[in-house]
């Protein structure tokens, strides 16, 4: 009867390329793993925090846009976000503007305009977030 050839191991068989690539791909799934574990353990369970911040105004035509950016920094998500703008003017003129927003993503921003008929430069312009659903 004639001898077998005995097969080389598996590990001889195995390049090293091939080895290293699934270390990588071992080492990165577990990461993903680990850090969708650790998101979700340690969000905060709070409401959505919120804040406006209003940008430089340009011209448009006969009126002026003011871009604002609504921002969450909590990981709730807020919906139907409502935000108040007051302009008043060293002359006593004020207009009040409202903008809503329908979606701000938790960690995220949303961004929109409000469009003014006196220029807000050297007005004093008052953003509040009125309120918010939640989706």
């Amino acid at each position: 009867m004639a001898a077998r050839k005995s097969r080389p191991s598996l590990a001889d068989r195995t390049p090293v390329a091939e080895w290293t690539a699934a270390a990588l791909g071992l080492v990165m799934t577990l990461g993903v793993v680990g850090y969708t574990l650790w998101e979700g353990l340690t969000e905060d369970p709070g409401p959505p925090r919120l804040t406006v911040t209003a940008q430089t105004a340009t011209p448009n035509g006969a009126t002026h846009v003011v871009p604002i950016v609504v921002r969450n920094a909590s990981h709730a998500t807020a919906a139907q976000v409502e935000v108040r703008a007051v302009l008043r003017s060293p002359a006593g003129v004020s207009e009040e503007r409202r903008a809503s927003f329908a979606y701000v993503p938790g960690r995220g921003e949303a961004r929109g305009g409000l469009v003014f008929r006196q220029n807000p430069a050297g007005a004093e312009l008052d953003l509040s977030i009125e309120g918010y659903a939640e989706p």
